[in-house]
């Protein structure tokens, strides 16, 4: 993968580089201006990444985080939020089939928010959307933003069983359970009874579930 990025884009100035994001030890310290991390933080250990990027951002960097669980507001339906939700997290269903950086995610990256103000991080902000998101934390500050962020795609039912057959603790569920019947297709059938709908073409009005969190490393970590 690492090579065919650097073919696909050998004439920019782009330099790619795998390493872990705990030890980023091909970069200086206060050196970097911005660090991104999308759809990968909760699979990175939070502490020793949220040292090793205080280490590396300038006094005026920036690290940016976004998330998205993979679950939605149903705008039309929604007591389909609830029977997404459960087929994802339930023990009957996925729930025990995720790795475990997949609590932070779902979480709103409350763990990464609490890493940065117990490290005197500054300018902290985490915005999450929709309204329907639901907030583990009553403690912490937080946006609930009025539109997306990012994802803002539009789906039929049949692009959103095709989506959720890619999640890859499907493949692992059915691993363990040969026998059972395609459990996206079954939530499928049965959200589309619920909403009284028999059409697989018909368009979907989704709000996805994102969350982004934004923070500044602590003043004064120039020695």
């Amino acid at each position: 993968m690492l090579e065919s990025a650097r073919k696909a884009d050998a004439s920019s100035s782009i330099e790619y580089v795998q390493c872990p994001a705990e030890r980023l030890t091909f970069l200086k310290d206060h050196s970097v201006d911005v660090i991104t991390v999308a759809t990968g933080a909760h699979w990175i250990k939070v502490d020793e990444f949220v040292a090793e990027a205080k280490r590396v951002l300038k006094p005026s960097g920036s690290l940016v985080i976004f998330g998205y669980p993979g679950f939605a507001h149903f705008v039309d339906y929604p007591q389909c939020d609830r029977m997404l939700k459960d087929y994802g997290m339930s023990d009957d269903k996925l729930g025990p089939y995720w790795d475990a950086g997949r609590e932070l995610l779902v979480n709103g990256y409350c763990k990464y928010h609490q890493a940065f103000i117990g490290d005197s991080w500054t300018g902290i902000a985490r915005r999450i959307f929709p309204d329907t998101f639901e907030e583990p934390s009553k403690e912490l500050p937080v946006d609930v933003g009025k539109e997306p962020v990012v994802m803002d795609f539009k789906v039929t039912w049949r692009s959103f069983l095709a989506f959720l057959k890619t999640w890859s603790m499907l493949a692992i569920y059915h691993k363990k359970h040969p026998e059972r019947e395609n459990a996206a297709e079954a939530l499928v059938r049965e959200m589309m009874a619920s909403a009284g709908v028999a059409n697989m073409d018909e368009p979907l009005n989704l709000e996805w579930e994102e969350v982004l969190l934004m923070a500044h490393p602590p003043s004064g970590t120039v020695n």
